[in-house]
């Protein structure tokens, strides 16, 4: 007959009158264990069952005092428990989407800044190498050009020097003096004569005299333009004239590589930050589906849900009637329950999530994602340089390659750690060969302040910080704050870095990257720069292996969680 059959059939024999708030927890503990479907099933059966039976006033009391009450207090309470508990899941999770949705949006941003920058790098990066190739091209003209302009001149100088050496010479033979006379002719032996022709050749000689001493002159003068000319066609030679052109095209390719370096970063930044917004999107549209779906036997279907509450209100209706002696047909109770209409609107969230995914905030159905718009071929000439119109084909899975160029040319590095993981003291993670240029990156999310400035991570040879290496490199967090104390040693600083101000946010992942290279120690957020410094012209040199602790052996670890700590090698 069951409990109520037990309690209100035969009410003078078996019911023990007691206190209405007794009567209420008996029933409310007897039904604890069952679902809600499974009370109302247990409920309405009974109840039915005593359709046409004669209620005693202590029976009637039963329904009023303490099943009705049940059904409010009890079943109704714990369906608009079920109601808000998932609207609130629901709420959680868009609220945590759109977290994602910004990160990914600030993210953006900065990838786009850096391929920008990376863009105008290459280009002027084309146009210095173009410059340094013309004048390397000027330069050999110029040197063929002089040799023949030195040649020229030395050909001159002797076909000069040649002439002014054959007019050295001089013949006398047309000069015939008598070689003997009769002076009896009366003539002088002719002596006028040749008097004159002595004079006249005497002014011959002084004329060619003159004429050689100027071709003397002419001589000595084009010997010395044709020396001028080939030493300074040799000074040119020997010269490095287009050094100013070649060490502008070495800085502008060193510059570009640390833009690429860093755009590289940002992007693979955005893609993760992408991929983490599309996991909360994924889950949201699970929840969602559930939470749409009918016949789900749990918590989660709100069909369901207001299929409870109609068969709830039904057997108030059913059970308020058998105590009125009123109407218990069906058609009653169904008209009866229609008048107490499920209580609740559930809110699907649909404008916000429309709003978080929209073009611009990323609707995870993307298959490419463009930057500049551009990306750069590159060579050791200026020809092979090739600006093409491109976009970059995006993964969206969790934990996998987000785009290709973030794993090219073992971008990855050496992971000595992979999924969140809460640091711990003395925790040591392995060992890695160290370099002289490095990049060390890692997903940081703070769970709290701590005092004592806690420690993250540390490479070191060995020690704290006795000796250069043992901070290479190394992170804490600053005293009752989230701000980061990073060090790396150089030569003649044991503990130089640099601190960024930006402050990551607490029980958020904020993905790190701290590169030491370029003679430069830079600190990126998410792909922006925050933090640099210029003191690493010499950065420390070590060959002994480094050991990585997360956290280390000498100071509290920091409240924390890291994921993804890896070491990457630089050239």
């Amino acid at each position: 007959m069951g409990f109520l059959g037990q309690h209100i059939s035969r009410p003078g024999k078996n019911f023990a009158p007691r206190e209405p708030d007794w009567r209420r927890r008996v029933v409310a503990e007897a039904l604890a264990d069952a679902s809600v479907v499974m009370r109302l099933a247990q409920l309405e059966s009974q109840a039915k069952s005593m359709i046409g039976t004669k209620l005693s006033p202590d029976a009637k009391s039963v329904i009023s005092d303490i099943l009705l009450p049940v059904i409010k207090d009890d079943i109704e309470a714990a369906i608009s428990r079920e109601f808000v508990s998932v609207q609130q899941q629901l709420t959680d999770l868009v609220d945590g989407l759109d977290v994602k949705t910004q990160q990914a949006v600030t993210s953006k941003a900065a990838a786009d800044t850096s391929d920008n920058k990376l863009d105008t790098c290459r280009s002027n990066e084309k146009t210095a190498l173009d410059q340094y190739e013309t004048c390397e091209v000027d330069r050999a003209a110029k040197i063929v050009s002089d040799a023949q302009h030195c040649q020229t001149k030395r050909d001159a100088a002797l076909q000069i020097c040649a002439e002014k050496d054959a007019a050295a010479d001089l013949s006398f033979s047309d000069l015939c003096a008598p070689t003997q006379c009769n002076l009896a002719d009366g003539n002088m032996c002719n002596m006028e004569e040749f008097t004159k022709a002595v004079e006249g050749m005497n002014a011959i000689v002084k004329q060619k005299h003159d004429d050689y001493l100027e071709k003397i002159q002419q001589c000595n003068a084009a010997d010395k333009v044709a020396l001028d000319v080939c030493a300074a066609a040799e000074e040119f030679a020997a010269s490095d004239s287009c050094k100013e052109e070649r060490e502008q095209a070495q800085h502008q390719q060193v510059q570009c590589e640390s833009d690429y370096g860093q755009a590289k970063v940002a992007i693979c930044s955005f893609g993760s930050a992408l991929q983490g917004k599309c996991v909360d999107l994924s889950e949201v549209r699970s929840l969602i589906a559930k939470i749409k779906a009918s016949d789900r036997k749990d918590s989660l279907s709100e069909s369901d849900r207001q299929h409870e509450w109609e068969a709830v209100q039904r057997l108030s209706c059913l059970l308020e009637a058998l105590r009125d002696e009123g109407d218990l047909s069906q058609q009653a109770a169904t008209t009866c329950a229609a008048s107490r209409p499920y209580p609740h609107t559930f809110d699907y969230l649909d404008a916000r999530i429309a709003q978080l995914t929209t073009t611009e905030n990323f609707n995870c159905d993307e298959t490419s994602v463009s930057f500049s718009g551009y990306w750069w071929s590159t060579g050791e000439k200026s020809s092979e340089f090739e600006r093409v119109a491109s976009s970059h084909t995006v993964s969206l899975e969790d934990g996998s390659t987000p785009f290709l160029v973030c794993s090219d040319d073992g971008a990855a590095g050496k992971e000595l750690l992979g999924s969140a993981a809460t640091v711990v003291a003395s925790n040591k993670l392995g060992e890695i060969e160290a370099s002289k240029h490095f990049e060390v990156s890692f997903v940081f999310n703070p769970k709290g302040t701590a005092p004592g400035g806690p420690n993250l991570f540390q490479f070191t040879i060995g020690g704290n910080n006795a000796k250069e290496g043992d901070r290479l490199p190394a992170v804490w967090v600053h005293s009752g704050s989230t701000r980061l104390h990073v060090r790396s040693s150089r030569q003649g600083n044991l503990n130089d870095g640099c601190d960024p101000e930006q402050l990551p946010p607490l029980n958020q992942d904020t993905t790190v990257l701290v590169r030491v290279a370029d003679g430069e120690m830079n600190v990126f957020f998410n792909g922006n720069n925050v933090c640099k410094s210029t003191n690493y012209a010499n950065p420390t040199v070590v060959t002994q292996p480094l050991l990585v602790y997360a956290s280390n052996p000498w100071h509290p670890s920091a409240p924390a969680t890291i994921a993804h700590l890896t070491y990457k090698p630089l050239p």
